[in-house]
């Protein structure tokens, strides 16, 4: 066993039945189930565990609890990861980070000694005269920049999800448990969050009363989840959080803030060596039975600091505490004497001396009297911590500093927050409980119509335990004294001179400090440097803590992995009232926005045959259907509209393209007139909500008398294409369908299969067809209907893939495929829809500006000569090395005998029989422009 490994204790986290084999630098090391990577490392006696970032100065476990950038580390290829929480797997490839040949002997601690080559902002500096040398720097700065190397595996296959309790708290310890069972049991349905993979880690010693308030939480029914952490507050109110392959979207009636308090470092010289931890590394390395040090001074000035030195002390290590305070009394101070403790009243530590790691620390007690040194191979600060209230700012509470917290505390929370335990101050453990139960029934009662405001004793007792004010507790002095850097933020490196020299640079508040000089912007986003850099600002601009404020706080506040927040959006999966029916018919579906569609059922090209030749049929119920009703309907469509539809007749369809406010193309579909004030909108399946908010929004902008209703899922559509597809709607219709009764571009209200339905006669495939439009309920029983009463016309239903070859055999396009951000109906070669003699519509006066220049680009129809070769969608149209244009369709016509497109090209390129060159894949195609339809361009089929 290794010599720092000590030996079995109650409670240890540890399994001892289970050797795990790890590899640290290539040497193997041997840990123990239970063990995370940090533990590992200091039980096999490694105490630098990486590099700094700028000076390369050696670095070792700090806090043990993921909040500072001390133990970075490379695992199985994976930079970045924070040795002190992952938990150790067999087999692991670990790596320290940030040097060279080395972490032990990193060639990179020169920039240590050239340290006064890079002041505050240098890299704003360097780099600028003489302008030659720039290029032969450059090079090395890319080089030395950045913390670990990129990640050689592929990204996470992350899951995105959206939670929705009625409670939500945030925070495993004391105060989160209590909340989270008072709100459980209130009846409120509660989520706990926890960064840590073990409730109440952040606690010295966890102890028995958080098992006893977790063991609540969970008979109260409170669903909890462990590694799990809040990184971020939005609008909403929503909190992101990241656990093990999901990206949470949490939005919750209530939200309880129990962050807790983090520990906070000091400011002396050396203070970023290896072997000076806070106080919660001490006994989470002791939890897992490894003693940090040999010979420890413990700096505290309240109970922790007692408690860590007892701890020691059991573990068989010689202890000196050095108390700020001058008169040390208490059961604490008497127990840690009588267990052989040397106590040093009075003092504080003014810097640390050693290399590569602490040897001995410099005291000073005031007075005149000479500094003491006490030689040490561990220095433990005990007793500083900061409450946790980053997400709380993020939410938008308004912080205020508070004196006696030595903090700034959440004054005012807005509607449905909730703060409890440490956040509020440093509070006794019974205060901190007492104030999570009143926190969780608040929140349970707000949430809750039924649940009340709780026994009104029961609130009373509550109040009255958790009003205990804030345990006073003297901080250290802003710096020490003697040589060696002192680190304000240990993440980027950044001293007090930095600090100083920036101030007097002009950058004196805390917003342009922290960006000139990087401050507290690296991995641990200010939680193990924000307490220091606040007090030494305001000590260097001779400013007060509540003058000098805090940053604005942002997210992420726990580090995040980049393939988490690439989560995949959760596709909800809609399916159409025929969905059933497709499966049946051998579909082959596919994703057409959230939609699921049959892209075929047999070859497309035989499809594509049917339509042409036969009849056909196709599920078009992902349409979006909004029906327009109101004495100002005709106002609101000419303005949203380019064209017009004050003219149109009743019964009557028109085509209408939706531009953008600068005339940018937006949507399309078909605008119906079913009466005087009413009308029926279709547009594209994937833009039917944001064009119902458009319209609203308009709507509400013009004050116009119009109602705009939704009735997508409300009704089924099919379309019914092909030369004989008026025979088969004469068996089930009971309306006049001829030529002469039912015209193209005309809509009409009948029944058909004995339902009532509205049927439009438009033809987007290119062939004589009808469009029904149904209620869902009665899809099956069309669907059905049809296909028997189409089995002798040789009728088969068609999908997607089909559908798109045939529309482009018409040259109709996709908005979204065919046109991008930047697409206007002149580029779109749709300038007959523009009427610039109306009065004003949007995206007049931007289109009046088009007409007079003239579009750049033109979309064309192009027939590609190469036979065989069908060019992919997004190959470039080019003119000798250089793009000139991009495809945005192609497929194989059959009928067209080769392959057909659309493409954006050159003004000057937008000619009949024009030559295109495309290039794709390496290769090259030649290609004709065709500005006419490839099939039927008289359009005498679709108006038969």
């Amino acid at each position: 066993m290794s010599p720092h490994r000590l030996p079995p204790a109650p409670g240890e986290r540890i399994d001892r039945t289970r050797t795990l084999a790890f590899t640290l630098d290539g040497t193997p090391l041997e840990g123990l189930g239970g063990d995370t990577v940090g533990s590992a490392m200091a039980a096999a006696g490694i105490t630098i565990t990486g590099r700094s970032f700028k000076y390369h100065r050696p670095r070792g476990l700090m806090c043990a609890a993921g909040a500072c950038a001390n133990c970075l580390v490379t695992v199985d290829g994976v930079p970045n990861v924070r040795a002190c929480t992952a938990p150790l797997r067999a087999g692991m490839r670990v790596r320290r980070q940030n040097a060279w040949p080395s972490a032990e002997r990193d060639a990179g601690a020169v920039f240590d000694r050239l340290s006064f080559a890079m002041p505050a902002g240098f890299y704003y500096k360097v780099g600028q005269h003489p302008r030659f040398l720039w290029p032969l720097a450059e090079p090395l700065v890319r080089r030395v920049a950045g913390l670990g190397p990129p990640p050689s595996a592929p990204a996470l296959d992350a899951e995105k999800v959206h939670l929705h309790p009625d409670v939500l708290v945030v925070g495993g310890g004391p105060a989160g448990l209590a909340a989270a069972a008072e709100a459980a049991r209130a009846g409120a349905r509660t989520m706990l969050v926890e960064q840590a993979a073990d409730l109440g880690d952040g606690l010295a010693g966890g102890g028995a009363e958080v098992e006893d308030l977790a063991r609540e939480a969970v008979a109260a029914r409170a669903e909890i989840l462990t590694s799990t952490a809040v990184f971020g507050a939005f609008e909403g109110p929503l909190l992101a959080a990241a656990g093990p392959g999901r990206l949470l979207g949490i939005r919750s009636a209530q939200t309880v803030f129990a962050t807790g308090a983090i520990e906070q470092p000091a400011v002396f010289p050396n203070n970023d060596l290896p072997g000076v931890m806070l106080c919660g590394a001490v006994g989470r390395l002791l939890r897992h039975r490894v003693l940090p040090g040999r010979r420890a001074v413990v700096w505290t000035s309240d109970a922790r600091g007692y408690a860590a030195a007892a701890a020691l002390l059991e573990a068989g290590a010689a202890v000196t505490v050095v108390d700020g305070r001058p008169v040390v009394l208490g059961p604490e101070a008497e127990a840690a004497r009588a267990a052989g403790a040397r106590l040093v009243a009075g003092a504080t530590v003014r810097r640390a001396i050693g290399r590569r790691r602490v040897e001995a620390v410099e005291v000073g007690t005031g007075g005149g009297a000479p500094p003491q040194r006490l030689a040490c191979d561990l220095l433990v600060i005990a007793g500083f911590r900061m409450p946790s209230t980053s997400l709380l700012a993020q939410a938008g509470a308004r912080l205020r500093h508070d004196p006696g917290a030595g903090w700034f505390l959440a004054a005012e929370l807005p509607p449905g927050m909730h703060q409890a335990g440490d956040v509020t101050g440093l509070r006794t453990l019974e205060a901190a409980v007492a104030q999570g139960r009143l926190a969780g029934l608040a929140a349970a009662a707000a949430a809750l119509v039924d649940a009340g405001s709780g026994d009104a004793s029961r609130r009373a007792e509550l109040e009255a335990a958790a009003s205990g004010r804030p345990l006073s507790s003297p901080p250290p002095p802003p710096l020490g004294a003697g040589e060696g850097k002192q680190f304000a933020c240990l993440c980027m490196d950044v001293t007090d001179k930095e600090m100083r020299q920036a101030i007097a640079e002009g950058f004196d508040s805390i917003e342009l400090l922290k960006r000139y000089t990087t401050l507290s912007m690296g991995p641990c986003q200010s939680k193990a440097c924000m307490w220091s850099s606040i007090r030494l600002c305001a000590l260097m601009t001779g400013r007060t803590e509540a003058q000098t404020g805090t940053p604005t706080a942002r997210p992420p506040w726990s580090p995040v992995p980049l393939g988490i927040l690439a989560a995949g959006r959760p596709h909800p999966r809609k399916e159409t009232a025929l969905h059933d029916r497709h499966a049946d018919a051998g579909a082959e579906f596919m994703w057409a926005g959230d939609w699921r569609r049959p892209h075929h059922y047999a070859a497309p090209a035989d499809e594509c045959a049917a339509v042409h030749e036969r009849v056909a049929v196709i599920d078009v119920s992902t349409l979006g259907k909004l029906r327009v009703r109101g004495r100002q309907a005709v106002e609101l469509l000419e303005r949203l509209y380019p064209n017009r539809f004050g003219d149109m007749r009743v019964g009557q369809i028109r085509y209408g393209l939706m531009l953008k406010d600068d005339g940018v193309i937006l949507d399309d579909g078909t605008v119906c007139r079913l009466g005087e004030d009413e009308f029926f909108v279709t547009t594209t399946s994937g833009g039917t909500e944001a064009i119902e908010q458009w319209m609203e929004w308009w709507l509400a902008d013009w004050n116009l008398d119009v109602r705009v209703l939704n009735v997508s899922a409300a009704y089924a559509a099919i379309n019914i294409a092909g030369p004989r597809s008026r025979s088969l709607m004469e068996r089930i219709c009971d309306l006049d369908v001829s030529a002469r009764g039912l015209p193209y571009l005309r809509t009409a209200r009948g029944r058909v299969a004995g339902v009532e339905s509205l049927i439009l006669r438009i033809g987007f495939v290119g062939e004589l067809g009808y469009e029904i439009h149904i209620p869902s309920a009665c899809a099956e029983h069309l669907w059905d209907r049809v296909m028997e009463a189409g089995a002798d016309l040789g009728i088969v239903p068609f999908g997607v893939e089909a559908q798109r070859i045939l529309r482009l055999e018409k040259q109709h396009i996709l908005v979204g495929q065919d046109t991008d951000a930047l697409s206007d109906p002149y580029g779109a070669a749709m300038t007959w829809i523009v009427k610039l003699d109306k009065p004003d519509f949007l995206g007049r006066r931007m289109l009046l500006e088009l007409a007079e220049r003239g579009p750049q680009e033109r979309l064309v129809g192009f027939v590609v000569e190469d036979s065989g070769t069908v060019p992919p969608e997004g190959a470039a149209v080019v003119e000798g090395e250089r793009p000139v244009g991009r495809v945005t369709s192609s497929r194989y016509s059959a009928v067209a005998g080769a392959a057909i497109g659309l493409a954006w090209v050159p003004v000057a390129s937008a000619e009949e029989g024009r030559v295109l060159e495309l290039g794709f894949d390496g290769r090259r195609a030649r290609a004709r422009v065709a500005l006419r339809p490839f099939v039927d361009p008289e359009g005498a089929r679709v108006r038969s």
